[in-house]
């Protein structure tokens, strides 16, 4: 019943880096579809940072779902409801903001993970199950396995709870969030810092040692190499109204360039 989540866990575990974008604005599904047809292996619903109305969610979902993408759905707090909701409607996984204290690990994994790992609640005639019948053990056993709960790193608390997070029963996932870490950090945008390179090495070895996936975000595709060489296994890129402008961008320029005009 996850089987694009399922598809990302297996090619991580081959050693397959994943790559996919964050969507904050285009929600419709042209824009889902032009994304999966232009490789990404997930897309992650900015609920954070973008405004979208629990029925957009649905629709990207959806389209995700038959465009054989696994998407995953940042949602805005460790809410319950929301982390419910965006579940049962198909995602394939939670990314979770603003993490510092192990209390709140647990109760994410409490509302992320079926019993016996969670107390995750049940409906199972929803987007999840496609809406159709399912036999109940099976697949919230097949839900625990599949579905990807991850924890961002982008707090100086959660960075020293880094190993103690890892080796939670429930969590598939550290997502280190370079970008609010060097804030926090009192380091803002320096991600060449020794001291934020330091912290995210801290963070691989950590999902090194419990076998928990490592992920990060990155904005430079030349950083993507450094970043894997030292572990890292899901990669975040920019966002789509980057991508968006970046691609707009790079026609301005290369036309300016056949044309001979000034910039």
């Amino acid at each position: 019943m996850h089987p694009h989540s399922r598809r990302l866990r297996d090619k991580i575990a081959k050693g397959d880096p994943v790559m996919g974008t964050f969507i904050t604005e285009f929600t419709m599904p042209a824009a889902v579809n032009v994304m999966a047809d232009a490789g990404f292996d997930f897309l992650t619903l900015d609920g954070e940072h973008g405004n979208f109305t629990a029925r957009e969610v649905e629709q990207a979902l959806d389209t995700g779902w038959q465009a054989g993408l696994c998407m995953l759905v940042r949602v805005p707090n460790h809410d319950r409801a929301m982390i419910t909701r965006s579940l049962d409607a198909g995602a394939g996984g939670i990314v979770i903001p603003a993490v510092d204290s192990m209390d709140q690990v647990h109760q994410i994994v409490r509302a992320t993970k079926y019993t016996p790992i969670g107390k995750r609640g049940v409906h199972l005639f929803r987007g999840h199950t496609r809406h159709r019948p399912i036999d109940p053990a099976q697949f919230m056993a097949q839900a625990n396995r599949d579905t990807l709960t991850l924890i961002q790193i982008e707090l100086v608390g959660a960075l020293e709870l880094a190993d103690q997070i890892a080796a939670t029963e429930g969590v598939d996932g550290l997502y280190v969030g370079r970008g609010d870490l060097s804030v926090d950090m009192g380091l803002p945008g320096q991600w060449n810092a020794p001291q934020l390179i330091e912290a995210v090495e801290k963070v691989i070895a950590a999902c090194r040692k419990h076998g928990k996936i490592v992920a990060c975000h990155t904005d430079d595709v030349e950083d993507m190499a450094n970043l894997r060489d030292k572990g890292v296994q899901l990669f975040g890129y920019y966002c789509d109204i980057g991508l968006y402008k970046a691609a707009g961008q790079g026609f301005i320029d290369r036309a300016q360039q056949v044309l001979n005009i000034e910039p």
